[in-house]
Parts: C-alpha cells; structure tokens; sequence
C-alpha cells in the first residue's frame, strides 16, 4: 500500500521503494519491543532468518533495476494462492503450534527461503512480511502471533540492509521516510500491545481477507 501511494504522490519508483524500507523499519521496531515483552518471539529461529535475510535484501537492492516487475507480480500471486490454500484446507495451522524439535536441516531450509525473500524485499518489498509469515507457519510450524513476533527481528534487518543500499545512492526521500517511520512505530505499537487479546483466529481470519485484497489487487 504505502509504495503505490508514494507513487502518487510523484515519487520515482526507486525513490519510493528506498523510502518505504526506511519507514517500515518504525514498524518492525516498536513491534519488535512489545513483542519481546510477551515473550512472543522465537530468538533461535529469528537470528536463522536474520543472516540471509539481510544477504539477500542487500543484493536485492542492488538487482532492483534489473528484474520485471510483472514477473515479480505472478510469482507472488502464485504462492500466495498455495498458501492460502493451506491455510484453509488446514484449520488448525497458525492457531496451534505446530512446532517440533528443528534439526539442523530445518534451520538450513528455513535460511535459503528467508534469503530467497530478502532479495525480493530488495527488488521491491511488497507483502515481504508476508511471506516471512509464511515460512514461520508453513515451515517452522509457529502460530500468528508467535510468527509476528519473530518476524520483527528479520523484517527489521531486511529493510535496514536494503534502506544503507538506496541511502547510499541518494534514493531516499527522507522529508517523506522519516514521517512514515514515526506513524508506523506508533501504529505498531498500538497494534502489537492488542495482538494477543486479539488472538491467533481472528488474526488468522483477518490474514486471509487481507491476502485475498491484496491478490485481487495484484491481478487487476
């Protein structure tokens, strides 16, 4: 949401996506904080998903002008349709955990696909989180409120990695970065404060509205 609205407001694409990864960083921040509060992160995946993350967000930035956007676009809608999929077709998941003793090839797996997004978030970053998400529920077997937990400390370090690259080359609109990064540490932290009253059905039935909006969206 917040790229397209940069775009808007007449920011050049590069601009924009630079931009916004040094505003979400106010997000993953002040979530990150509450979130460790309630005991809600999982620090011997988050630093497995930590490390790649910032690799790969890091060379992302640095492919950004050289992959289609579109391409982007369908691969996304694609595995957010699978895992949508899964989400429905299996009630229980993202509401009970699911976890079990994660060997070392757990942590491997979950290392390369947490790479493998942190050079998308680089590229262009929209619904990274989201997909961070997935492989804490899918892979690592957390529910949604310990998957939002977590995935603050990778969010965190994929957008910073990525805001030093298109800080480096002047294409961050800072007059604009620095306003979405206080909303959005205010924002998180009012919303991470209600999460585990919320909890994990209600956020799991908000989640798959929110992604069936934002599939739709991608299509038209």
């Amino acid at each position: 949401m917040t790229i397209p609205t940069l775009l808007l407001l007449g920011v050049p694409p590069h601009t924009a996506i630079g931009t916004d990864r040094f505003g979400i960083m106010g997000v993953c921040s002040a979530g990150w904080y509450q979130f460790h509060r309630k005991a809600l992160i999982d620090y011997k995946i988050a630093p497995a998903m930590a490390v790649p993350v910032i690799v790969g967000s890091f060379i992302g930035a640095r492919l950004c002008q050289q992959i289609s956007e579109e391409v982007l676009k369908w691969i996304i809608i694609s595995i957010s349709l699978i895992c949508m999929a899964f989400l429905i077709w299996n009630p229980k998941l993202g509401i009970e955990s699911g976890r079990r003793s994660a060997g070392r090839n757990k942590y491997i797996v979950g290392s390369l696909l947490t790479f493998a997004v942190g050079v998308y978030v680089g590229i262009y970053g929209a619904m990274g989180a989201t997909l961070l998400i997935y492989i804490l529920i899918l892979w690592f077997g957390q529910t949604f409120l310990e998957s939002a937990g977590t995935i603050k400390i990778a969010a965190f370090c994929m957008n910073a990695s990525a805001a030093v690259v298109f800080g480096y080359n002047d294409a961050i609109a800072y007059d604009l970065a620095l306003p979405m990064f206080c909303g959005g540490f205010i924002g998180s932290s009012i919303s991470a404060f209600y999460a585990d009253k919320i909890g994990n059905i209600w956020i799991k039935r908000f989640f798959l509205v929110l992604l069936s909006i934002l599939i739709i969206k991608l299509i038209i």
